[in-house]
């Protein structure tokens, strides 16, 4: 009997919102890549605007920025050291993709996107196409966001006819 109770609290707690996913692969092309925070911020600093690249990142919420047009904008610091402002970026997500989970200044976020050197944002580049591809084929790879272990922005929101 307490073999039952403890597989069914097992169960449970693994398909709640408390369980952490894991993490998908974040693909560039058909390479699978690594968290590469210090080459996005490389970038960030070095290349001119405009400049695109495939970003997986790992890091903190700092705050939320702004949320406007169904987009939400989120600094995020990859040292998790708030005392110091020379590792953020911006990551912006497009809440038509799926619902945010609650969160808080410190959380943990991971985000797999495109990157864009981005003189007009704060920080001077930005990661966004954090979410699926709904068009096959087309110029974004997918995406993602997770924050603290949930994972959003695989939600297709024009379905296939």
């Amino acid at each position: 009997m307490k073999w039952v109770f403890l597989v069914t609290i097992l169960f449970v707690l693994s398909t709640s919102s408390f369980a952490s996913v894991k993490t998908p692969a974040c693909m560039d092309r058909k390479d699978r890549m690594t968290f590469n925070e210090n080459k996005v911020l490389v970038y960030r600093d070095m290349m001119e605007k405009k400049f695109t690249a495939r970003a997986f990142v790992k890091g903190a919420i700092v705050r939320l920025m702004e949320d406007r047009q169904k987009h939400i904008h989120f600094e995020v610091d990859f040292d998790k050291d708030f005392s110091t402002s020379d590792d953020r970026i911006e990551v912006i997500y497009n809440t038509k993709f799926g619902e945010i989970p609650d969160f808080r200044a410190g959380d943990e976020i991971i985000a797999c996107g495109d990157f864009v050197a981005d003189p007009y944002s704060p920080h001077k580049g930005v990661i966004h196409w954090v979410h699926m591809n709904p068009k096959k084929g087309g110029p974004h790879e997918h995406g993602f966001l997770i924050i603290n272990g949930v994972l959003t922005g695989q939600v297709n929101p024009k379905p296939v006819k």
